[in-house]
């Protein structure tokens, strides 16, 4: 998915954790692109390693279990996994922003809302207290918290209004690149709505490149231009949100799509993907999702499956890629 003028480049990164003396793989060789203004979904089951690529992105790998191995992260021309941690902090908030899944995490518990928000405007930029506390309310109200509750403190917000404190906070300093890491999944499906339709106008506004890391399929057809799917570590699919939508090539891919319920096609039963992803520590050789694959192959089992392009922009880590039926799991 190489295009000209890509603001984002990450280039072979892999990230490994030690874990009770063991190697844990959780990110490999993953490669991909993007564009200001456009949104990347990446998408993926629970232990994908999909967060694991947004922290090696922001830095914020925990020091004493995990290490990138390989790879580049080329921010505007710049390769932020070379630069210290003091030129690290300055890009943080102000040029990269992360929205956490969980708001509590993200939010400290003592210090009203506003006064979190104006402490990171004031981190980046040479501004008074008041106007640093402007800044912030202005952001609150944008993101749809009233004035008169901005000196309150998160156990007063509700978990949708906190999650928009976070949103406002991450955009605060109008950042060039938003990492958002399921940012709905703990919210109703209303206020879900609420909050993307949020995150794509505010998106628009600045001109912010974001990823969106989710599972939700529905959300990626809401808010993201580009689609990477994430499987044990690797890009198994990758290309545009029509691509993927339209032309579906991988089998997880499909699998992905058959669980989903279709009000257009009566069945009796969904069609999940059977079985669990790989032990991050023990990966399978070969196709990753070769023993999950109902059109597994010897050769599959072997041999490593290359990324190939199979259209123009169109990626697939697949030795026979094309539209299948939803595939169910087999015993290999």
């Amino acid at each position: 998915m190489e295009r000209n003028n890509n603001f984002l480049s990450v280039e072979d990164l892999s990230v490994e954790y030690t874990s009770e003396g063991k190697i844990v793989h959780a990110v490999n060789h993953v490669s991909f692109s993007l564009q200001k203004g456009h949104t990347l979904g990446l998408v993926g089951e629970t232990g994908a390693g999909k967060t694991s690529i947004a922290k090696a992105i922001m830095r914020i790998l925990p020091d004493f279990s995990a290490k990138v191995t390989s790879g580049k992260v080329i921010l505007d021309g710049t390769d932020i996994l070379q630069i210290s941690e003091k030129e690290m902090r300055k890009l943080r908030g102000k040029n990269i922003s992360m929205i956490f899944q969980d708001p509590m995490t993200a939010l400290n518990p003592v210090m009203r809302v506003v006064d979190q928000i104006a402490e990171v405007i004031r981190e980046h930029h040479k501004t008074s207290a008041a106007e640093a506390t402007a800044e912030a309310i202005r952001m609150l109200k944008k993101v749809g918290i009233a004035e008169d509750r901005a000196r309150e403190y998160p156990h007063q917000f509700s978990g949708g209004m906190k999650q928009r404190v976070v949103i406002a906070m991450a955009l605060a300093c109008d950042p060039d690149l938003l990492l958002a890491d399921e940012p709905t999944t703990a919210l109703d499906v209303t206020i879900q709505a609420q909050v993307l339709d949020m995150i794509n106008d505010l998106k628009q506004e600045y001109d912010t490149a974001m990823i969106m890391i989710t599972h939700d399929l529905g959300v990626v057809a809401e808010v993201c231009d580009d689609v990477a799917v994430i499987y044990a570590g690797e890009v198994i699919e990758m290309g545009s949100k029509e691509d993927i939508f339209d032309e579906v090539a991988h089998p997880y891919t499909i699998g992905l799509f058959g669980s989903l319920p279709d009000l257009n096609v009566d069945v009796d039963r969904l069609s999940p993907i059977e079985g669990l992803p790989p032990d991050p520590t023990d990966l399978p050789h070969g196709c990753k999702f070769c023993p999950r694959c109902s059109y597994a192959e010897e050769a599959c089992r072997e041999n490593e499956v290359a990324l190939t392009e199979i259209t123009p922009g169109h990626w697939c880590r697949c030795r026979k890629p094309g539209k299948k039926e939803a595939p169910h799991g087999n015993n290999h």
